[in-house]
């Protein structure tokens, strides 16, 4: 069960607070120097795969369509899951609907060229650190990014010699080690008990076209449609896979989406 002895920090990365809880050292300065690291880790993914900074690689990448660009191995690691995933689900995980979603006012628009609404895996090419877009597309990684940081952020505890804690970045989080973490879901009727989390990660995605400008979340089909709206909570290992799979469920009908979820190493939390 949860302990008192965890000590806890929280900096404001990935356009949302991140906790991150351990348990209590008596080696304070161990301790300093996990989080340390760990917040480290976050905001390099952040500088990195930011689709609203300017200097982010993932913002080089997407500028010059054509060319090949040595990108970091994080970046890279995503891509090469981005284009599996897109593979396991017959492309409901989509990252190449950049240019739909600067269209829409959604994303904000550093390019000088005039981008595809909604492109393909295919359209990103990997050699080793190397990537090009085949066209000019607009990727995104947002659907798949803040859950990549929360996994490094772990590692980096776990480096550190950290053996039990958690991360949550805004709903995104895992849980390491000898804990179990009850995690509770904010909703229309108040606040419920969702899951308890021991060595597991949990995302949670909601589509909402009520208010889609001023709603931070806006998820896509490939198509470009929204999805109907609702809330799609999924488990699995790592959190980039929860992450990515929330925007793959919340496409299918209630009745499939425990099946896809196993078919990608997942887990569905019906409601």
């Amino acid at each position: 069960m949860l302990s008192n002895a965890v000590t806890k920090r929280m900096r404001p990365l990935l356009g949302t607070f991140v906790e991150i809880g351990i348990e209590t050292l008596d080696d304070t300065q161990l301790m300093n120097i996990a989080f340390s690291h760990a917040f480290h880790a976050i905001e390099q993914v952040q500088q990195q795969m930011s689709f609203h900074s300017a200097a982010s690689d993932l913002t080089r990448l997407n500028a010059a369509p054509g060319m090949w660009h040595l990108m970091p191995a994080n970046l890279v690691s995503v891509l090469h899951k981005a284009k599996q995933l897109a593979k396991d689900t017959d492309e409901l995980f989509n990252c190449t609907v950049g240019g739909h979603l600067i269209a829409k006012g959604k994303l904000p628009n550093h390019f000088s060229h005039a981008p595809i609404p909604l492109g393909h895996a295919d359209d990103i090419e990997i050699k080793h650190l190397d990537v090009r877009l085949k066209r000019p597309v607009i990727i995104t990684l947002d659907g798949i990014a803040k859950g990549y940081a929360v996994d490094q952020g772990v590692n980096a505890l776990l480096q550190c010699g950290i053996e039990k804690g958690w991360i949550n970045a805004g709903g995104d989080m895992r849980v390491f080690g000898d804990l179990h973490l009850p995690v509770a879901q904010r909703s229309a009727d108040g606040i419920q008990s969702l899951t308890t989390l021991h060595n597991q990660a949990l995302a949670t995605s909601e589509v909402s076209r009520a208010n889609p400008y001023d709603y931070p979340g806006y998820i896509v089909k490939g198509n470009g449609e929204q999805p109907h709206d609702g809330t799609v909570s999924v488990m699995a290992d790592e959190t980039w896979l929860a992450d990515a799979m929330t925007k793959v469920l919340i496409q299918l009908p209630p009745e499939l989406r425990g099946q896809m979820a196993q078919q990608c190493n997942a887990h569905y939390i019906a409601p």
